[in-house]
């Protein structure tokens, strides 16, 4: 997915995750309130829908140029709070009022509210998605669909930001549904939290906020630690996590537990104090911000003194202004609307978006809204003759079921045939491999004897569509995140032969996706071959820098353990390693560069293993390729060789410390296959009829194995250049 924390359009440099929808209880226009006022919701509180149009603006402006408005995704704490505030209050008054809470009633009036609206877009998205969407990611969208529908995107996105090899998705026109998943969640647990509470009251006649302003301080600071935690260890499911984010929503339940009388100089301070730290927020953070952890203290605190404001400082003026207050009417539908436009209109005009694109998209992104708020959204909210009104809960939750069935089921179905033409297409592309013979594909048509090929005019393998799948890493030979022990498979010559080289091959995925080729390798020398590669980890001495939290101590540990085992066995006579060009600099010491202390640190792991007699051949990294390349070459297909290429500086954008590192070696040796996939302008990702990317980084399988031969070759060259070399 962002970071998997913040992505949203542009990668990590730009992508966080979308921000969440706004919270879904209305406050209509009504007088001004006297400088007694207590801090609770009604429906005279228009400085609410202001705050909403600011919250629902800046989420909007964000997501269309997250260059510009850098920290646009804290609406996400506004709009949090907001939700905590007015269904805080809502089920204080009730608590207070009838000493229970109604369950069913509360969800079924929410359902009304909510569900509507997001299932209308759900519906419209798969429709559209199934037509523009590429079939590689038809039916990961489609799939999100379904985790929509029934409110759990939220850990959908979280399970895939700790999938190593599933962080460089695109981003679905749906991904933004993680917040209504939390906030749902959220309207499931405080009603029951308050209903238990409910029963403690009747039974110690204890007056109902005495008892539940401490429940809730105790889980509102249970959660914030939480999440200051999960935020340092593992934050791509720290920023989905309804965990991490709970306390945004209690915070917002508490103010409305206090219930404190403030008087006009005070309401002054804080709505004003409050709207400058939404301010702040949202033009200071970025996209390295951080978050949630303590960085979403600063727009929830800010959020909390614009609610104790009550209709006071400069967001409250704003909404005497109707345009405003007509935003924040719509505010909920707009956020359903404007992410679905922003990731499909591309795969329309098959560009990136242009600026005038942009601001049509918040035109269209308006009307959309009103229309659904007008004719879906307030008839079947308030219309007797549809769900509004007095209708049964069981009435309404029978509809409900049956709509949100309808959608998933819809998705359910796209999915599966999409995953069955995607299969039939990547049935057709292993046709032409049977047998192993690469020498007219790939590589081996850049290089080898091509005469007598049969011309394989636009047909690639692997499919486009089936690409991102092509992957040949084995658990034995892989240690995921989590793990710090290392795994090694080993790769023997045939048939018990006596092996003529003990060979180490070390690094982080962009090694083990050589798997292929170190098999040929140790069936055709008689070679026997250790794997052992690590998710994010380089073979350094020193913590790398682009890691953080436990995955940062993890990696130093498996590093460390790295250094255990070859210190425990026979020195190898050749150990390969490769990593990945643009996440290995380790943290520099005092006087020196990150690139300095990366080609010292990798260094003087290869000297501690040349001084007992190795010698070590590095492979260079591949080019990266553009973020979208698979669905880029799955449009373009064969012309994707030169529409989908990427220019040699931004294919070699990282520091690479290997070649570097050779250079100062004596012992060492590199290897590169640079010239099978980069001219002196820019890198393909299309090479002799095959697809050389499944993802930003990571090469086929299929073209990794023809690249085995040369590879190979290539090896041994380095081999013989590294002994003469050898101190």
């Amino acid at each position: 997915m962002a970071r998997a924390v913040h992505r949203a359009t542009t990668g990590r440099a730009a992508r966080r995750a979308p921000a969440p929808a706004p919270a879904a209880v209305r406050s209509g226009g009504g007088p001004r309130r006297s400088a007694g006022a207590h801090v609770r919701a009604s429906d005279q509180r228009p400085d609410i829908q202001g705050l909403r149009a600011v919250a629902v603006g800046s989420v909007l402006l964000y997501h269309l140029w997250p260059n510009r408005l850098t920290g646009g995704f804290v609406g996400v704490d506004v709009f949090f709070v907001i939700s905590g505030f007015l269904i805080g209050s809502h089920l204080l008054r009730e608590l207070e009022s009838s000493g229970r809470i109604r369950l069913g009633r509360f969800w079924a009036r929410r359902a009304k509210r909510l569900l509507p609206a997001s299932l209308l877009v759900l519906l419209v998205v798969a429709a559209v998605s199934m037509v523009v969407v590429p079939l590689s990611q038809r039916r990961g969208v489609l799939d999100q669909v379904v985790g929509s529908a029934f409110y759990v995107q939220n850990w959908v996105l979280a399970s895939k930001s700790v999938d190593y090899l599933a962080q460089g998705d695109a981003p679905s026109p749906i991904q933004h549904y993680w917040t209504l998943s939390t906030e749902e969640q959220f309207y499931i647990l405080l009603p029951l939290l308050l209903a238990l509470v409910a029963v403690a009251i009747r039974r110690t006649g204890v007056p109902a906020r005495v008892f539940v302003l401490p429940v809730l301080l105790l889980v509102t600071a249970v959660s914030l630690a939480y999440s200051v935690h999960l935020t340092s260890a593992e934050p791509g499911v720290a920023y989905f996590s309804t965990g991490t984010r709970a306390w945004e929503f209690l915070s917002g339940a508490l103010l409305a537990c206090v219930a404190a009388p403030v008087n006009r100089v005070v309401r002054t301070i804080l709505g004003w104090g409050g709207a400058a730290a939404i301010l702040v927020t949202v033009v200071v953070y970025d996209g390295g911000t951080v978050f949630p952890g303590y960085s979403a203290a600063l727009p929830v605190v800010g959020t909390l003194a614009v609610l104790a404001a009550v209709n006071t400082g400069p967001i409250a003026l704003a909404s005497r202004l109707r345009p405003v207050t007509w935003v924040g009417d719509i505010s909920y539908a707009v956020y359903l609307w404007h992410w679905p436009l922003i990731i499909l209109l591309p795969y329309v005009t098959e560009r990136e978006l242009t600026t005038v694109e942009k601001l049509a998209i918040g035109v269209v992104t308006l009307v959309l809204a009103w229309v659904s708020t007008t004719f879906v959204e307030d008839p079947v909210r308030f219309s007797p003759r549809l769900l509004g009104g007095g209708r049964p809960v069981k009435v309404v939750g029978a509809w409900m079921l049956a709509c949100t069935v309808l959608v998933a089921g819809l998705a359910v179905g796209g999915g599966q045939l999409a995953e069955a033409q995607r299969r039939s297409l990547e049935q057709q592309a292993e046709e032409l491999v049977v047998g192993g013979d690469y020498s007219c594909l790939g590589a081996g048509a850049v290089d080898g004897d091509t005469e007598g090929c049969p011309d394989l005019n636009d047909i690639l393998v692997p499919d486009p569509s089936s690409a991102a799948d092509d992957d040949y890493n084995q658990p034995p030979c892989w240690a995921p995140y989590g793990e710090t022990e290392p795994a090694i498979c080993t790769l023997g010559p045939p048939d018990d032969a006596e092996p003529t080289l003990r060979v180490l091959a070390i690094g982080d995925s962009h090694n083990n996706v050589y798997l292929p080729t170190y098999q040929q390798m140790a069936r055709e020398l008689d070679w026997e071959i250790d794997v052992t590669g690590r998710a994010g980890c380089s073979w350094s001495l020193r913590p790398q820098a682009d890691l953080n939290g436990a995955r940062r101590e993890e990696c130093t540990t498996w590093k460390q353990n790295i250094a255990d085992h070859l210190a425990s066995v026979e020195p190898y006579d050749v150990i390969l390693t490769t990593s990945l060009q643009i996440g290995s600099l380790v943290d520099p010491g005092p006087g020196e560069t990150a690139e300095e202390a990366t080609v010292d640190s990798v260094r003087q792991a290869w000297e501690s293993q040349i001084e007992r007699g190795s010698v070590v051949v590095a492979l260079q990294d591949n080019p990266l390729a553009r973020p979208d390349i698979v669905q880029c070459v799955e449009r373009e297909g064969v012309r994707g060789a030169d529409e989908c290429a990427l220019p040699l500086e931004r294919a070699f954008a990282g520091y690479d410390a290997l070649s570097a590192a050779v250079e100062q070696t004596p012992g060492s040796a590199l290897v590169t296959i640079r010239d099978f996939l980069c001219d002196d302008v820019d890198c393909s990702p299309v090479v002799g009829n095959v697809v050389v990317y499944r993802d930003v980084s990571h090469m086929t399988q299929t073209f990794v194995r023809t690249l085995s031969p040369f590879v190979i070759d290539r090896v041994e060259a380095a081999i013989n250049e590294a002994r003469d070399d050898r101190p």
